[in-house]
């Protein structure tokens, strides 16, 4: 609630809040009592009104006066000055059961959007504080922020994990739903990645420390989960757009009321049930509801402010490898055109590729380490975007990538090269050239499958109202359609052999077009179309976070099962702010046209006023239900 939000900001706990106003509330029973029952002197009921009035009235008034001082416009002085109104008509009880049941209403408030804001702060709750680290001779307990890389850190079973970190000895099974929302667990043995954050279920791990705090995978998403809270839409937006008008608007509406009637008390009353908390409430309380909801199903989103653009996409655009397809492409033959053998050729491609972090490169790192190949590098590598690896080995050029990145730097394709090409191609794979010196050695052959749900999320755009859906692909013309071909997209919206550049400049068309567009990518290739998008959403990824720093909205559950949700959930918010709009704009209208013809006291309006607050709330608290 507007009213007191300033005021009890600085206090010391909900606790005395909650004794503060029950003194109060006992205080006004004992006035009423001394008043009707006892018929004691008026002194009695005086005095236990003022008191209680100096508990509930008094941080109203002060939060306005503040306000003002601040030359902050606000509508807290609405029921401040029906407050001082009551005083000076010495109704000292209608006066103080005013301000308590506004306070009565800011906690009932604050109570109602704690509960919207849980399943979010559960998230970052579960971050730990400290870990067990050998110390020799002995695991000690240390505080997170004195573990370094490369300590060694012992996870018992029940454990959160306290760092991002690889398994020195023990096997078990780890909970990844804080990261995935994926309910099933994972085993976990030598050699394996674990990620903080994520909960040991049986056995005992030691553990190499290799990103703690903020660096590590959770840490990253605790603190853009913090961010994407203080990034809401703030709670006075829609009234601040009114302020400089409203105030003086109402006063001169109560005045006129005054003068027709001759009822001060109906004056008061429409001071009371103008002030616009339930105004106030109808969107944060719509975001929040959805940033919990979305939340438990793994979807990070960093800002309310997204949700309200999701809610006008008509264009959704998703990047081939990594988002249709599942990011994880392998090394499917080797092809070699002169005497070298094949294991040379993809040794030679591997070296070249160990410096990047680019999902093929690790495809031909992953091949060449299974045969045992050697593939450390000591020479220099400069990566081309979109295109491919130079490299110097041994004195010798090294050129791993695509025919056009080959033609870019000069060298030419000799006709058997051509051919192996197109049957890559008609295999729905993707060819790379390997070249040393100036001459074309050999290809390699990666394939990457379509995520198995890409089919049905195609199908579930179109039926959200998605007037166009669009596919990016670095890869070319024939891959990029056989992709299209398996999961339902026409080829005349494939987009392919584009850089990472041109996929921002072709974004920038459809913006231009009047379009809001959607971009699904997976982080590698994809900031600056991530960036370009109305809204860009990425596939996260625990091992690789850059999704997390660049996209507007991260999908932990690895895939893209959830995307149609998302955008059908952020619809929905929008329609909830509105009809919220309209509730509050239409029940604080009639309110005051009850309060005007006498049917509410000040009392009743208090009462009144909050129920319409609450009423936003709990229109907004559908969302955290929403199925989708």
């Amino acid at each position: 609630m507007a009213l007191t939000e300033r005021y009890w900001d600085k206090r010391k706990g909900l606790g005395r809040e909650i004794a503060l106003t029950s003194v109060a509330g006992v205080l006004i029973g004992l006035s009423l009592l001394f008043k009707h029952v006892l018929h004691l002197s008026p002194i009695f009921s005086m005095s236990a009104a003022l008191v209680s009035l100096s508990l509930t009235g008094i941080p109203i008034i002060v939060g306005s006066i503040k306000g003002l001082l601040r030359r902050e416009t606000n509508v807290d002085e609405l029921v401040s000055l029906a407050i001082i109104a009551c005083v000076i008509l010495g109704e000292y009880t209608a006066a103080a059961v005013v301000a308590f049941i506004m306070i009565l209403g800011s906690l009932l408030e604050e109570h109602a959007t704690g509960r919207l804001k849980r399943d979010i702060e559960d998230i970052a709750a579960k971050h730990p504080t400290h870990a067990l680290v050998l110390r020799d001779p002995q695991f000690v307990e240390v505080p997170l922020e004195k573990v370094i890389i490369g300590d060694r850190v012992l996870v018992r079973p029940g454990d959160i994990v306290p760092v991002d970190g690889k398994v020195v000895t023990g096997e078990s099974t780890i909970d990844e739903s804080s990261l995935t929302g994926e309910s099933m667990p994972v085993e976990k043995a030598t050699g394996d990645t674990i990620y903080t954050g994520t909960t040991n279920q049986e056995g005992a791990l030691e553990v190499e420390a290799l990103k703690v705090g903020e660096d590590s995978a959770y840490g990253k998403i605790v603190r853009l989960i913090k961010e994407a809270e203080n990034q809401r839409v703030p709670p006075r937006r829609i009234v601040d757009r009114f302020v400089k008008w409203y105030t003086p608007a109402i006063l001169a509406i109560a005045g006129i009321i005054w003068l027709v009637t001759g009822d001060i008390f109906r004056t008061i009353t429409v001071l009371v049930v103008a002030c616009p908390c339930a105004l106030v409430l109808s969107t944060p309380s719509a975001i929040i509801a959805t940033l919990a909801c979305a939340a438990r199903r793994g979807i990070l989103v960093k800002g309310g402010k997204y949700l309200e653009v999701c809610g006008d996409i008509d264009t959704v655009v998703l990047d081939k490898t990594g988002t249709l397809t599942n990011g994880q492409p392998r090394v499917k033959r080797v092809i070699s055109l002169n005497d070298c053998g094949e294991a040379d050729i993809l040794a030679l491609a591997a070296r070249a590729e160990s410096g990047s972090e680019h999902p093929i490169a690790r495809a031909i790192l992953n091949a060449a380490r299974e045969r045992g190949l050697k593939v450390h590098f000591e020479g220099q590598m400069q990566a081309h975007r979109g295109l491919g690896i130079e490299a110097s080995d041994l004195g010798q050029q090294v050129v791993v990538g695509s025919r056009r990145f080959l033609k870019r730097i000069g060298l030419s394709v000799p006709e058997k090269a051509k051919d192996a090409e197109t049957t890559i191609f008609a295999a729905g794979e993707t060819p790379l050239f390997i070249s040393q010196g100036n001459a074309v050695i050999g290809l390699i052959s990666i394939e990457d499958r379509i995520r198995s749900e890409s089919p049905k999320v195609i199908e579930c755009l179109r039926t959200t109202r998605i007037d166009r859906v669009v596919m990016f692909s670095g890869d070319s013309k024939e891959v990029a359609h056989a992709v299209a071909r398996q999961c339902g997209i026409p080829l005349d919206k494939v987009y392919a052999e584009l850089l990472p550049e041109q996929k921002q400049e072709h974004l920038r068309a459809f913006q231009n077009e009047g379009r809001r567009v959607l971009y699904v990518g997976d982080g590698t290739n994809d900031g600056p179309a991530l960036a370009q998008a109305d809204i860009g959403v990425s596939i996260g990824s625990r091992e690789d976070t850059v999704a997390l720093e660049t996209a507007h909205v991260v999908l932990l559950r690895q895939g893209l099962e959830h995307l149609p949700h998302f955008i059908v959930h952020s619809r929905r918010t929008k329609k909830t702010i509105n009809l919220n709009l309209l509730l509050a704009i239409s029940f604080s209208f009639t309110m005051m046209v009850l309060a005007g013809v006498g049917v509410l006291n000040p009392m009743l309006g208090a009462i009144a006023h909050n129920v319409g607050s609450m009423a936003v709330i709990l229109n907004s608290s559908r969302l955290t239900r929403f199925k989708g």
